[in-house]
Parts: structure tokens; C-alpha cells; sequence
């Protein structure tokens, strides 16, 4: 239990007399752990999809350099991209959090939430190289050199990671 356990534990320590008072109670204190893992976790998403989302600007500035370079016909397969880097987006926002609730039959343990978070932080270095393909697409755009390796590398790589974070939503539903 590595980084999930730590800012449990820092959340745990930031609680009030009451919530600390509330721990005491049988079974409280593990669903108030799971319910910040969860939350922890829909942070780190946020963080994945904010990242992501600044591709955007990326991509409206190569199609203009493209522009004025007079090669807009490459302007669609940055379209193509841009839709890749949306549902990327769109996936982080939106995946399930995991939740099981009080009554529910199929309960997802501790274990599985950590495996989860530690999933997600997995695709932070993903999701920071895509981002360093994209300022190298615009950097060569802007040189008005070739760009056509650099665009089939960053779509590759947005197919990558929408492919392995589909693998989360299937271990989730497994359970």
C-alpha cells in the first residue's frame, strides 16, 4: 500500500475530533477509507483529462501553422487526432469510481481500489509523453518541417493509452 496508503493516512490525520471519534464505529473506518480512494482516484483522473486538455491549444496552433505554411490539407488528420485526444478526455472524466455500495452484492475491497489508483497513476507518464509528441508535432510545424511521423506517433500513442485504459473499465466490470 504505497502512495494510495500515504494520502489516506494524510487525510486521515487532517480529520476532525468528530470524524476521528465517527473512525470507532464497526465499519465505518473502512468506508470512509474506500470513499477517499475513490475520490483520490477521480482526482488523479481530473489531473489526467486537465492534462490532456491542453493538447487542445497544441492542436489549434499546428493546424495554424500548417495555414501558414500552405499545407492545410494535413488540417485533417489533426482533426483525426483531436477526436483520439477528446475521447481520451472524455474516458478520464467518465470512468466509474469504482463504487460499491452499502447493500450491493459484489463488494470491491481495498485491494482492488489501490490496484486501480496504482493503474491510473501508471498512465500519468502516458499521458506526459503524448504530451511531449504534441510540442514536438508543433514545434516541427511551426518549422514548417515534416510532420507526418510525428502525427502517426501521437495518434498511435492516444490509441495506446485509450486501449489500456479500456482495460480498467473491463476489470471493473469483472468484478
Amino acid at each position: 500500500m504505497s502512495d494510495l496508503k500515504s494520502k489516506l493516512d494524510f487525510i486521515k490525520s487532517k480529520e476532525s475530533f468528530l470524524e476521528k471519534i465517527k473512525r470507532i464505529i464497526p465499519g465505518y473506518d473502512g468506508y470512509v477509507n474506500r470513499d477517499n480512494s475513490r475520490e483520490l482516484d477521480t482526482q488523479l483522473r481530473n489531473q489526467l483529462a486537465l492534462k490532456l486538455e491542453q493538447n487542445r491549444s497544441k492542436i489549434r496552433e499546428t493546424v495554424s501553422n500548417y495555414s501558414k505554411n500552405g499545407r492545410l490539407f494535413q488540417a485533417s488528420d489533426m482533426e483525426k487526432i483531436e477526436k483520439k485526444n477528446d475521447t481520451a478526455i472524455a474516458k478520464f472524466r467518465s470512468a466509474a469510481r469504482g463504487y460499491s455500495g452499502a447493500f450491493d452484492v459484489v463488494k470491491i475491497k481495498d485491494e482492488k481500489l489501490e490496484q486501480i489508483y496504482n493503474f491510473d497513476v501508471s498512465l500519468l507518464g502516458s499521458v506526459e509523453e503524448i504530451s511531449a509528441m504534441f510540442d514536438n508535432l508543433l514545434s516541427l510545424s511551426g518549422a514548417n518541417q515534416e510532420t507526418k511521423d510525428a502525427e502517426d506517433k501521437v495518434s498511435n500513442a492516444l490509441s495506446a493509452l485509450i486501449n489500456k485504459f479500456d482495460e480498467r473499465e473491463a476489470a471493473l466490470r469483472a468484478l
